[in-house]
C-alpha cells in the first residue's frame, strides 16, 4: 500500500503542478507575443479568406460572416462557406464563395475533414491556376463559434505559423455552461503551456488561424502515418491537422484573445459533443496516426482529467477508511492545494467570462469536474460513433 500512499499524495499535489503550468503559459505567451513583425499587418498580404464548413446552419454563418466583415480588419475579407451537395440552401449563404463539395470527392478523410480538404485543394488549384495569390491569411471557424476582432488581429500580427484562440463558453443555461467551464480551465493551463512551447496537444476548430503555407502545404490526409489505407479520418481533424503542422516544422502560437462559442444546449448534446471528441482521441492513438510522442502527449495530458479525478476522489474514502496513509508531513501541502485548484479554476474562467463566473465556476467546481468525468465515461461506454455525430446550435 506504500506505493499507493505515494501515488494518492502525489496527485492530491497535483495543483502546484497545473499552477506551474499555467504561469509558464503566460510567460510563453508574452514571449511569442513581443515576436510580431513591428505590430504591423503581415507584410504584402493582401487577403483574409474566412471559412466555415457546415450543413445548413444558415443563418448563424450569416451572421458569423456580417460581424467578422463588420470588424473593420485592415485586411480585405474574404468568406467562404464549405458545405454538402445535399444541402439545399445553397442561394441562402450570404458569402463570398460558396464551395459545394462534390459527392464524388475521396480521400482519406470524411464528414468535416473531407469537407476541408476539398476546399484546401480548392485554393492549391487555384494558385496554380493564378486565381488566388500566395498573400492571404486562413481563418477557420465553425458554424457555431465567431473569432473576436482581438483574435483575428493578433492573427495578423504575431509571428507564428498556425495559431488557435481561447475558448469563450457564452452562457446559454446553468448545467451546460458550468459544463463548459472546464474549457476555460483547459485553455489557460494546458493549451497555453504546450502549444506555445510548440508541443500541441489540442486544438480548435472553433479558431484556428494559418499562413498559406501551412494551407498549401499540409494536408488531412493519414498517409503520412496510417500503415493501412482503410482507416479514416473521422474526427478530431482540428487536433490531427495541428499536430501535424507543427511537426513539419510550422510553429504554433495559442492566443489568449477570444474565440465565442455556443455550448452544448442539452446535456445530452454534451454527451454527444463529448463522446466524438473522447473516440477522435482514442482513434488517432489506437490506429497510431501520429507518432509516440503526440500520442503520449494526448494520453497522459489529454486524458488527464479522467485519471486524476478518479484516483483523487478514490484517495478520500481510502484516506478516511485507513486504507491509505498520507504522511504528516504532506497532509498541510494537500489542504493548500485545495484552495490552489480554486483559484487556478477561478483565474482561469474569469479573465475569459468575467468574474461573475469566475466565482461561479468557484462554487462549482467539483460539480464541473464530475459532469465532464460523468460525459466521458457515458460517452465511452455508449462506444464508438464511428461518425461526425452533430449537436443543435440554437
Amino acid at each position: 500500500m506504500i506505493a499507493l500512499d505515494y501515488l494518492i499524495s502525489i496527485i492530491w499535489l497535483s495543483p502546484f503542478f497545473y499552477v506551474t503550468l499555467l504561469l509558464l503559459g503566460k510567460a510563453y505567451n508574452m514571449k511569442k507575443r513581443k515576436k510580431v513583425r513591428k505590430g504591423n499587418v503581415r507584410q504584402n498580404l493582401e487577403k483574409i479568406i474566412f471559412q466555415i464548413p457546415t450543413i445548413g446552419n444558415v443563418q448563424m454563418v450569416n451572421k458569423t460572416f456580417q460581424t467578422v466583415k463588420g470588424y473593420g480588419l485592415p485586411v480585405d475579407v474574404e468568406t467562404w462557406v464549405i458545405i454538402e451537395e445535399w444541402d439545399t440552401h445553397k442561394e441562402e449563404y450570404v458569402a463570398d464563395k460558396v464551395v459545394v463539395v462534390p459527392a464524388s470527392f475521396e480521400c482519406d478523410d470524411l464528414y468535416k475533414s473531407r469537407a476541408l480538404e476539398y476546399a484546401r485543394r480548392l485554393r492549391q488549384k487555384m494558385v496554380a491556376d493564378g486565381t488566388l495569390s500566395l498573400n492571404y491569411m486562413l481563418f477557420q471557424g465553425d458554424d457555431d463559434a465567431v473569432p473576436s476582432k482581438e483574435f483575428m488581429e493578433e492573427g495578423l500580427t504575431v509571428d507564428a505559423d498556425i495559431m488557435i484562440g481561447t475558448i469563450a463558453p457564452t452562457a446559454k443555461g446553468i448545467l451546460t455552461t458550468v459544463i463548459d467551464y472546464e474549457r476555460c480551465v483547459a485553455c489557460g493551463m494546458f493549451c497555453n503551456f504546450f502549444t506555445n512551447i510548440e508541443e500541441p496537444i489540442w486544438a480548435h476548430g472553433e479558431g484556428t488561424c494559418m499562413v498559406s503555407k501551412v494551407d498549401q502545404t499540409i494536408s488531412y490526409d493519414l498517409s503520412d502515418y496510417a500503415l493501412d489505407p482503410k482507416i479514416k479520418l473521422i474526427s478530431s481533424e482540428d487536433l490531427f491537422y495541428f499536430q501535424k503542422a507543427s511537426l513539419h516544422g510550422f510553429s504554433t502560437f495559442n492566443s489568449e484573445k477570444k474565440v465565442y462559442i455556443i455550448p452544448p444546449l442539452t446535456f445530452n448534446d454534451a454527451v454527444v459533443q463529448r463522446r466524438r471528441w473522447m473516440w477522435g482521441q482514442l482513434r488517432i492513438l489506437r490506429h497510431k496516426l501520429l507518432p509516440l510522442k503526440n500520442r503520449l502527449r494526448i494520453g497522459v495530458f489529454g486524458y488527464s482529467g479522467l485519471w486524476l479525478y478518479a484516483l483523487s476522489t478514490l484517495g478520500v474514502p481510502l484516506k478516511y477508511l485507513g486504507i491509505i496513509n498520507i504522511p504528516d508531513a504532506v497532509l498541510p501541502f494537500t489542504y493548500a492545494t485545495l484552495f490552489l485548484w480554486f483559484a487556478i479554476r477561478g483565474y482561469t474562467i474569469g479573465k475569459i467570462m468575467g468574474w461573475k463566473h469566475a466565482i461561479a465556476g468557484i462554487l462549482t467546481s467539483y460539480v464541473t469536474v464530475t459532469l465532464n468525468f460523468a460525459l466521458q465515461v457515458i460517452g465511452f461506454i455508449k462506444g464508438d460513433p464511428k461518425k461526425f455525430e452533430v449537436i443543435r446550435k440554437e
